[in-house]
């Protein structure tokens, strides 16, 4: 009897682990959200400052979560998967016409975090406001 009771009480510890498994994973690992956290953290930061042009910016934040872009707008458009510029998502724009000059990350509510020449800092701006959207990717 002692052996039925210690095999169901095993069995009850291991369905109660792998049920709760799956939805704390769920919830502790969201890289869009993690990258838009980290890119709001560097708000206010000079441009350039810790090499955060506009793509290192977006390599440094996207570093802190274990996906490595290349340092290059160009090249980061076309690491990831088309999208619609959601939360921790990468924007893309052609400020003057001669192909990819600038990177962001899209914080999910029609505004963008960048390093601005513009600007002089990290700062969040209406995409709308920045000339020559070409699209977002996700990276992740």
């Amino acid at each position: 009897m002692r052996h039925c009771v210690a095999i169901l009480f095993c069995c009850a510890l291991m369905s109660a682990v792998f049920v709760a498994l799956p939805a704390q994973e769920a919830q502790a690992y969201d890289t869009g959200q993690a990258a838009v956290d980290e890119a709001y953290s560097w708000i206010g930061t000079p441009y350039g400052a810790y090499g955060a042009d506009c793509s290192g910016f977006t390599s440094i934040v996207y570093g802190d979560q274990g996906v490595y872009l290349p340092d290059d707008p160009a090249a980061q458009y076309s690491y990831g998967v088309p999208s619609d510029a959601a939360a921790g998502d990468l924007v893309f724009f052609n400020e003057s016409g001669y192909g990819i000059s600038h990177v962001g990350i899209a914080t999910g509510y029609g505004t963008v975090v960048h390093a601005s020449t513009y600007f002089g800092i990290v700062t969040e701006t209406p995409i709308s406001d920045i000339p020559g959207y070409v699209g977002a990717v996700d990276p992740s």
